[in-house]
């Protein structure tokens, strides 16, 4: 039995009582049979999207446009939610390196959008199209909700995103492992990697505004081995449902870890 009737068989038992409307996908990365829960609907990326701009500037180093130690220019107006740079009013550019590190790892608004202006929209779209994404757009800002435009994502464009990266077909090997080394040092770590065993590994993002909890990852051991994405959105404004969602985002982790081989 593979990963995908493995996971299949225990999945209806960790989402049963899952607050919220779930997007799901998951696969092995050598098996690459999919296993999929609303995973095309379009849901709002929240801090999600920030794997995608972090890609669409490591590509934009690769071809020349820029690099890693190039300094970057920080708005003037600082976006708010996550991260500290909207506290660092003296701080008003910083190097690529260290603003992609500061979206990913931290999470920070204003680092992304400093990262978003310097790749552009028109790059961000490529990229996602190139890594065969269908529902995915990056069109605003973040934390800009009167700008034209929508950001959006699905489970299964999430799970493609990662999976072009963890196969080497996102970028070329030495930005890969940079983008992955980035990725593993994410501090919030309640959800797909909470209840992982000793010696698994993950490499994750998660995102989260107002009623929506989320979660993509690869997982593995010293290598990727599967992509999950987890989305979960509508799930009001009790603080219970929101932490009953995580935790149970936490289980599929494991149980994405123990349908590996």
């Amino acid at each position: 039995m593979g990963f995908a009737r493995r996971l299949e068989h225990s999945l209806a038992a960790a989402s049963r009582d899952l607050p919220g409307r779930l997007g799901f996908a998951a696969w092995d990365l050598r098996e690459r049979v999919p296993v999929l829960s609303g995973a095309d609907r379009e849901v709002h990326p929240a801090s999600t999207i920030k794997v995608l701009v972090m890609i669409s500037a490591l590509q934009q180093v690769h071809i020349g446009r820029s690099t890693l130690g190039e300094s970057v220019p920080i708005p003037v107006e600082r976006a708010g939610g996550s991260g500290v740079l909207r506290e660092l009013s003296g701080v008003d550019r910083l190097a690529l390196r260290d603003l992609i590190a500061l979206m990913i790892v931290i999470s920070d608004n204003a680092a992304t959008n400093a990262v978003i202006d310097a790749v552009g929209f028109p790059a961000i779209a490529r990229c996602a199209a190139e890594l065969g994404c269908t529902s995915t757009r990056v069109e605003r800002r973040l934390m800009d909700v009167h700008a034209p435009g929508r950001n959006a994502t699905s489970a299964h464009d999430q799970a493609r995103i990662l999976d072009r990266l963890a196969t080497g077909r996102a970028l070329p090997p030495e930005l890969t492992e940079h983008a992955l080394r980035v990725l593993s040092r994410q501090q919030v770590r309640d959800r797909l990697p909470a209840l992982l065993p000793e010696g698994a590994r993950c490499w994750n993002k998660t995102g989260e505004i107002a009623h929506a909890r989320h979660d993509v990852a690869l997982i593995g051991d010293h290598r990727p081995r599967a992509v999950v994405a987890v989305l979960v959105d509508e799930l009001g404004d009790e603080r219970a449902a929101h932490r009953l969602a995580c935790d149970r985002i936490a289980e599929l982790g494991l149980r994405v870890f123990r349908a590996l081989d």
